[in-house]
């Protein structure tokens, strides 16, 4: 049984840094060197894609924003499926993985854009950045209520389901396509509407 810690007036609460206060500081400077090293690297003017308003070039317009959803999509489906079945078979990766997808999740999607554009544009051709900085924005607009959603299904599959996959001895991939997938398809299929 734990004992609650009382505080009275005039403790003295001051607290001895340690060695993993130390190497946290640490990390967080050899952090905010290599964002500034990478700021460094990069071009002085981001300069977009020349664009032209001809109608003859919406269609191709078109074509290259829908692959890109598309794109985006299929990596939050793969990351939703993968992350969310490791977070709700294993208790001790659920404790870091779901405050994580938390954290991550109330980060606004357009603050991530000028860290995103230009660690991409200091390291690839300006036109590759550009693309896959769009991809990532998309996804991490996608990916988050995907993901909270699998992991949900996952652990409120009823009893007696687990019970019978476990008397038929279904292996893990037989109980994913079997009864996981099917469980959750429904919010997943929703949460991907709404995510689109």
């Amino acid at each position: 049984m734990r004992i609650p810690r009382v505080f009275f007036p005039g403790q003295n609460m001051e607290r001895r840094l340690t060695w993993a206060d130390a190497l946290i500081l640490l990390g967080i400077v050899a952090l905010v060197g290599f964002g500034v090293q990478l700021a460094k690297d990069a071009p002085a003017v981001v300069r977009g894609p020349s664009i032209s308003l001809h109608p003859s070039v919406l269609p191709v317009y078109a074509v290259l924003s829908t692959g890109r959803m598309f794109l985006a999509y299929v990596l939050s489906l793969a990351f939703s499926i993968g992350y969310g079945y490791w977070a709700a078979n294993s208790r001790r990766a659920s404790k870091v993985l779901l405050p994580l997808l938390d954290i991550l999740q109330s980060v606004p999607i357009l603050s991530f854009l000028p860290v995103v554009l230009l660690s991409l544009s200091a390291v690839l051709p300006q036109k590759v950045a550009t693309e896959l900085a769009s991809v990532l924005l998309i996804f991490t607009s996608q990916v988050w209520n995907m993901t909270f959603s699998w992991y949900q299904s996952l652990t409120t599959i009823p009893k007696d389901l687990r019970e019978a996959a476990r008397i038929l001895q279904l292996n893990k991939w037989l109980q994913f396509k079997t009864l996981q997938l099917p469980f959750g398809m429904i919010g997943l299929i929703w949460n991907s509407m709404m995510s689109w």
